[in-house]
């Protein structure tokens, strides 16, 4: 009883340090608890979430990892490290610690691993985790979530009519979701149903007006509508709102000005995109036909 007072009291200090910004004091408080009581389960929960604090997670990684080392049928632990390692953008660490742990156990560890899949760009072991939790859980928001996931990979995979179905999905949930409205619009785009993107274009820029990829979207489904002037807003704004564009950019920038009959503003987007990729055979074409034009104005006006 002694001991549990002890424990809980230095605990209690740790924690008063904390709270104070003293965390290298409760840092030691807790490391010595640690040593003298390595079976006290909380205390890995609360130095892993100081050191993360601290902004140094390694001594934290060892604590936890070195305990299930000991202890591997610990599940609480185990599924923590897991999230922790989520947490530190540690992908392929947290599909090693969490695939010990059975889906039908653990729902929640098929979602987590088919994240950490997809972070990694593993697109098709991504999809066979996020099924496998939606097939297992499917009493949980979480689902929806699993979904918008799930319709991104599909695009990825250029499984455009899959990518609307789980779209449709997570409409449950997600219908004024930025994101979802932008999987909507992508999707459209790639099935040549350009009409069909307009409106969840639109809306994703309205729900989000600072995130720059609906502006790239929104004006690759303009310039294949043939609404010029609505594709060379967009894809200024899109440029407006990223550090550097590329040279496709602004050569899809260009061909709005261009078949938008502005000649003079096309040349100068076109010079651009030969600047940033002498190779781009599309602008060098563009920059020809431009430079043509112009001068057949000049021509005409002489």
């Amino acid at each position: 009883m002694d001991q549990d007072y002890q424990v809980n009291h230095k605990m209690k200090v740790a924690h008063d340090f904390e709270s104070e910004g003293k965390l290298l004091h409760a840092a030691q408080i807790y490391n010595q608890i640690l040593r003298e009581n390595p079976d006290f389960i909380e205390v890995y929960y609360n130095i892993s979430n100081l050191y993360e604090r601290m902004g140094n997670i390694k001594p934290a990684l060892n604590i936890l990892k070195s305990y299930l080392e000991d202890n591997p049928e610990n599940k609480d632990i185990r599924l923590f490290l897991g999230q922790y390692l989520l947490r530190n953008s540690k992908w392929e660490d947290a599909i090693d610690i969490l695939g010990l742990i059975q889906p039908e156990d653990e729902p929640i560890v098929a979602f987590f691993i088919g994240y950490s899949h997809f972070m990694l760009g593993e697109y098709e072991p991504a999809k066979i985790s996020l099924d496998n939790f939606i097939n297992i859980e499917d009493k949980t928001e979480l689902v929806q979530e699993a979904n918008i996931y799930l319709a991104k990979i599909c695009l990825k995979l250029s499984d455009f009519e899959n990518a609307l179905l789980y779209a449709k999905k997570a409409e449950v949930l997600y219908s004024n979701f930025w994101e979802l409205n932008q999987i909507y619009a992508e999707t459209y785009y790639n099935l040549g149903m350009y009409a069909h993107a307009v409106g969840p274009i639109e809306k994703a820029i309205k729900l989000n007006p600072t995130e720059s990829t609906p502006y790239e979207t929104a004006g690759k489904i303009y310039l294949k509508l043939s609404d010029y002037n609505k594709a060379e807003k967009y894809f200024l704004k899109f440029i407006e709102t990223i550090e550097d564009a590329s040279s496709e950019i602004y050569t899809k920038l260009a061909e709005a000005c261009l078949n938008g009959e502005k000649p003079k503003d096309a040349l100068a987007y076109f010079d651009i995109a030969i600047k940033l990729d002498p190779e781009n055979k599309t602008a060098l074409a563009g920059k020809n036909k431009a430079a043509s034009i112009l001068n057949n104005n000049m021509v005409s006006d002489g």
